[in-house]
């Protein structure tokens, strides 16, 4: 039998890195699979549709676009795509991820001979401009680089939203939840759907970072918005018990003052990025700061 795959990439508003994400799919050989991409739109405002349609003479795939009547972020467009997809392997890629020639083969082969439903491979950064700070180890994990098993807090592997696969009776348990963000909805929806993660670093990819989304501003404010993510999801959907909480958040303020240590002595805004994260999280996991709602201008 010839299995099917389906592709799911959500997307807005951010059409040029797009387009360089469907050129790099349309040098994929299918091995034998017979293989379609969904492009779930959500309410961009810029040229995605066009760069979509382009794509079509393009790519060896089928590709179908779907447009959202409103911006519901990225989780309720990968939920869309679900719906419409019709995959026995259903793959998620973000946007702004470039897969190199053989990666959807090593996914795949990745899936069906481990012992997982689920798994995911590695994704390395490719970057429009210069790091934040003196040392790539510092924040490549804030940035969405992803080199060994991400681990979630029972400590099992988390699958990568970005560059993952999963069975299609996988999403039957559960699907993404909407309200849910990084980097967070991984380690939730795995929890609801009750499985197993594995992690294939040969299937790996390319995550590329625009040079505005490299700004110290925009970097420090994301590593604040996924600290109190963090903790917000601990506290709230967890439901932690206060006095674990407070045990996370303590060791999260020692680790934010050496991280501000660090950024002082050896001038490296790296150190604040992550000193950022980290008090954001503590104060988030002892209820002292909530996150604010989510606005289609912060997508992710």
């Amino acid at each position: 039998m010839t299995e099917t795959v389906s592709i799911i990439i959500p997307t807005r508003n951010r059409a040029p890195v797009l387009e360089l994400c469907l050129n790099a799919l349309a040098h994929q050989h299918t091995n034998g699979y017979f293989c379609n991409v969904i492009v779930v739109d959500d309410c961009s405002s810029d040229e995605t549709q066009a760069v979509v349609q382009a794509s079509v003479q393009s790519s060896p795939f089928g590709i179908e676009l779907l447009r959202q009547p409103r911006s519901l972020g990225a989780n309720a467009a990968r939920n869309r795509g679900l719906e419409k997809s019709t995959g026995d392997i259903i793959i998620f890629i973000d946007d702004d991820v470039l897969v190199p020639p053989g990666w959807l083969h090593r996914l795949v082969k990745g899936l069906r001979e481990g012992s997982h439903p689920v798994t995911s491979g590695a994704v390395k950064l490719t970057l429009d401009g210069e790091y934040v700070g003196k040392h790539r180890c510092e924040i490549g994990t804030y940035l969405g680089e992803i080199l060994s098993p991400p681990l979630g807090v029972n400590g099992d592997t988390v699958p990568v939203l970005g560059n993952m696969a999963a069975y299609r009776w996988v999403f039957d348990r559960a699907r993404f939840d909407p309200v849910i963000r990084p980097p967070m909805e991984e380690c939730d929806w795995m929890l609801r759907a009750g499985v197993t993660a594995g992690f294939v670093p040969e299937a790996w990819a390319w995550h590329y970072k625009t040079g505005d989304e490299l700004r110290l501003r925009r970097v420090l404010r994301g590593s604040w918005h996924r600290g109190s993510e963090g903790g917000w999801w601990m506290r709230e959907r967890q439901r932690m018990m206060f006095s674990k909480r407070l045990r996370l958040a303590m060791g999260g303020i020692r680790t934010c003052g050496r991280a501000v240590g660090h950024a002082v002595l050896h001038r490296c805004w790296g150190g604040a990025v992550i000193a950022a994260g980290e008090l954001s999280r503590a104060m988030s996991l002892v209820g002292l700061t909530n996150r604010g709602r989510r606005l289609p201008a912060s997508w992710r």
